[in-house]
């Protein structure tokens, strides 16, 4: 894995206060899903990026909003291979 670093406004940082770990999580949680919906990952991509389960990743977009039933016919399909992957 990769580390990047990066600069953040002092707000950010004071909302968070001593709660760094869930401002890490969120920033990784929001790029992750950035990605997805950029066509850049897939639904199992982005739950494996997070270490999270297929269902876990899916709870996370719709708790945020983003619905996953949009997705074009080549989408679909690579969505029906990775359940079927984890099925098996």
């Amino acid at each position: 894995m990769t580390t990047i670093s990066f600069d953040l406004p002092d707000i950010v940082l004071e909302s968070y206060q001593q709660n760094i770990p869930n401002l890490i999580q969120d920033i990784k949680q929001s790029f992750i899903i950035w990605e997805y919906t950029n066509g850049k990952l897939s639904l199992k991509q982005s739950a494996d990026a997070l270490n999270i389960s297929y269902r876990e990743f899916v709870e996370l977009l719709w708790s945020r909003g983003i619905s996953i039933d949009a997705l074009n016919k080549h989408e679909l399909n690579e969505q029906y291979h990775d359940l079927i992957e984890l099925l098996n």
